[in-house]
């Protein structure tokens, strides 16, 4: 047996003592207070009790030994013997399951995956308090079983995270991962490209992967890391400008001298009506301003006056041009 099916193993049988405990012992505070811990201590724990505490309910034989015997730790014989009972059907689910799934069902639960749509934006907030912001059209996928590990499948996501140095929270994008050391931050993830933003605490990114022409960094307040296969780039900004990017969690979209071409580029992640620029010219325009992410003919008004553009529309896509 593997390493990995002993740990399970011992997690499922763990679970069936306190299964037994709870019914065949006279129960305390300071049972209770264990009880509580242990459950605390990983889903891993919550869903084996779950999972023990059918067994017994299914076993009938278990009930009708459980009805004759006096619930008192101090008659040990009955208790053993009611125990080792449990115990063998305990077991003797796991190796069944074990044939059907190599123990995949113990180490976890199905996976979680959170998606937005175009122009939308979600909330979860996960057991242990941390919080994740996901904006428009963008997936998630939270690992059954490890809550505190997740992928950003692509788009963007904020993460406010409850620091638990014992049990880092990781979120892996595009090849790279992200440990939480205690952090705010923001992730941007494309097929081949993450950004991540750090607005308070620390993060570690290091490529999954482990081949030594990336590199790894440690990111601090008001650092942009930009990675790609290619490797990693680190550069400083304001806090205050990293704050910025946040915008969308608010429906805001902020420029700052962005040529026009990106901003229009940031306009289409948020409608399903597109803005397009006719020639390159245009595309190198620069712009400032805050404008509402969802209104994409206001910024198009915008630009038209501020530039002495045309605006031109066509199936609900809005052309800017000369």
């Amino acid at each position: 047996m593997t390493e990995v099916n002993k740990s399970a193993t011992d997690v499922d049988l763990a679970a069936a003592d306190w299964v037994q405990r709870r019914h065949l012992w006279t129960w305390t505070d300071t049972d209770q207070a264990e009880f509580d811990a242990w459950l605390a201590e990983s889903d891993a724990n919550r869903v084996a009790y779950l999972r023990q505490n059918a067994v017994w309910s299914a076993a009938g034989r278990l009930n009708a030994l459980r009805q004759q015997q006096p619930m008192r730790q101090t008659k040990l014989a009955a208790k053993s013997r009611n125990w080792r009972l449990f115990r063998y059907v305990a077991t003797a689910v796991i190796v069944a399951v074990i044939g059907e799934s190599s123990f995949g069902y113990f180490r976890s639960p199905a996976d979680s995956t959170y998606v937005t749509q175009v122009g939308g934006r979600k909330i979860i907030t996960l057991a242990d308090g941390t919080r994740i912001e996901l904006n428009t059209d963008s997936a998630l996928r939270i690992r059954g079983g490890a809550v505190r590990q997740v992928t950003l499948l692509r788009g963007e996501a904020y993460f406010d995270v409850q620091h638990n140095g014992a049990d880092p929270f990781a979120v892996t994008a595009s090849g790279y991962r992200i440990t939480d050391l205690g952090t705010k931050f923001l992730v941007r993830a494309s097929t081949d490209l993450v950004r991540i933003s750090v607005l308070e605490g620390s993060a570690a990114v290091t490529p999954v992967s482990g081949q030594k022409a990336k590199r790894s960094a440690l990111l601090l307040p008001g650092d942009i890391a930009v990675a790609n296969a290619g490797g990693l780039t680190v550069k400083k900004e304001p806090v205050a400008s990293v704050a910025t990017a946040l915008g969308w969690r608010r429906g805001l979209l902020t420029f700052k001298d962005m040529q026009l071409a990106d901003a229009v580029a940031e306009f289409n992640r948020y409608n399903t009506h597109k803005l397009r620029i006719a020639d390159a010219e245009v595309g190198r325009l620069k712009i400032n301003g805050t404008f509402q992410a969802e209104n994409a003919d206001v910024f198009a008004t915008s630009v038209q006056e501020l530039f002495g553009l045309k605006i031109s529309r066509n199936g609900g896509d809005t052309t800017l041009s000369h």
